[in-house]
């Protein structure tokens, strides 16, 4: 989609009643909350159960709002006593330190290859069941794909992936036999084993009695976008030295200086190392987690957008990609993994604003922004930190793989 956004523009035509928009006021103003614009078609993919609409694949603007109201509260963590989700997240934090620390510490003739992409899955799925039940499901200390959901999670992208680009064929899905392969609470494996676990839950919750301590119990989505924002921000780190080098330095000198905690650095001293916030910006901006169309409907009378006269109903999608490599925006060499430019652009207070303020847009914004933003924010702090760079930093004694 980056290469589509620089040959023809900020608005292209995709399909025959689908365009693809990469103008970032256009995607503000879709979804501001006076907005008149609702969720497109797109969306109708995330629903999990026939005939049961959840705040991802529900379209009606009332109920989407009274669902978000509903689960505001276990997001921003006023559910999960005074320091929210910061516990939950140090807890897996150490959990995951001392996996590393206790199985996967190579020594000569004896390698243990580590799997960041397994692992950082794990990580993302304890945290988030920890700071809903108050219980992590185990994946780190157990050390292995519990109930096959990673695994049967990844072999169901691509068809996932396929369904997004063609929402049309999802009723089909919904239909029987197909509909037998989606995921129920009775099944011993997968996302259908998780929700056994959780729905008894969600009832003792009060879920149907329109209590928010419900939705808290199903607040676990976001782990597979989370883990994403992980991996690729990793492998950029350790692609490219002179940031690992500047990043590291940063880390030694406020560790050292006793400015931050431990064993588990808390989130307000992530937030004031300001390279560290630098690299997870542009972690997250090069590679956004969110890639799928997110498309909106345009309202009745139709819109005007970058010029162009589109009617009502109409699917306009997001193009989060080619949004996070504008060259107006984050300069000409925007195809670089380079946090630097959030730094020098600190003399230039508009300009900085921008960026940022289009750098939102990787979490949605208004009425459609992600309610977990907050926590995920607060996962990349602390492991960035306590993984990604002080395990990393003893590279050459500990011969982590």
């Amino acid at each position: 989609m980056i290469a589509t956004a620089a040959k023809y523009g900020p608005l292209v035509r995709i399909g025959p009643n689908d365009l693809l928009c990469t103008d970032p006021e256009t995607l503000r103003r879709m979804s501001s909350v006076r907005s008149a614009y609702t969720k497109g078609v797109f969306y109708e993919t995330g629903r999990i159960i026939p005939g049961y609409n959840n705040i991802v694949c529900e379209r009606d603007e009332e109920k989407h709002k009274a669902l978000r109201t509903k689960m505001a509260g276990a997001y921003n963590g006023r559910e999960n006593g005074s320091t929210g989700f910061e516990e939950s997240i140090d807890r897996q934090m150490l959990n995951l330190v001392a996996l590393i620390e206790s199985k996967y510490v190579s020594s000569p003739g004896n390698l243990r290859p580590f799997d960041l992409c397994v692992k950082t899955h794990f990580f993302s799925l304890d945290v988030i069941s920890d700071a809903s039940f108050g219980k992590a499901f185990g994946f780190l200390v157990e050390d292995r794909d519990l109930h096959q959901f990673v695994e049967i999670n990844d072999s169901a992208l691509p068809a996932m992936n396929f369904l997004q680009a063609v929402p049309s064929l999802t009723n089909i899905v919904y239909r029987w036999p197909f509909n037998l392969a989606l995921p129920r609470d009775v099944d011993g494996v997968g996302f259908g084993r998780l929700m056994g676990y959780i729905v008894p839950l969600v009832r003792l919750g009060g879920l149907f009695a329109d209590s928010p301590v419900g939705w808290q119990r199903v607040a676990v989505a976001g782990s597979i976008t989370t883990a994403a924002a992980i991996r690729h921000t990793l492998l950029a780190l350790i692609s490219t030295p002179s940031v690992y080098a500047t990043l590291q330095k940063e880390i030694d000198e406020s560790v050292s200086s006793g400015r931050v905690s431990r064993p588990v650095i808390r989130d307000v001293e992530a937030q004031a190392l300001p390279y560290l916030q630098a690299m997870i910006r542009e972690g997250y901006r090069t590679w956004p987690s969110v890639v799928g169309l997110g498309s909106k409907q345009v309202p009745k009378g139709g819109d005007s957008i970058c010029g162009f006269h589109v009617p009502e109903g109409t699917q306009v999608s997001h193009n989060y990609s080619g949004v996070m490599r504008l060259k107006e925006v984050f300069g000409e060499d925007a195809d670089v993994f380079r946090p630097e430019r959030w730094l020098e652009e600190e003399a230039d207070a508009e300009r900085l604003k921008l960026m940022n303020s289009v750098l939102e847009l990787a979490f949605g914004n208004g009425k459609y922004q992600c309610l977990g933003k907050r926590i995920a924010l607060m996962e990349l702090n602390k492991i960035f930190f306590e993984v990604g760079v002080l395990l990393m930093c003893q590279l050459k004694n500990l011969y982590l793989c």
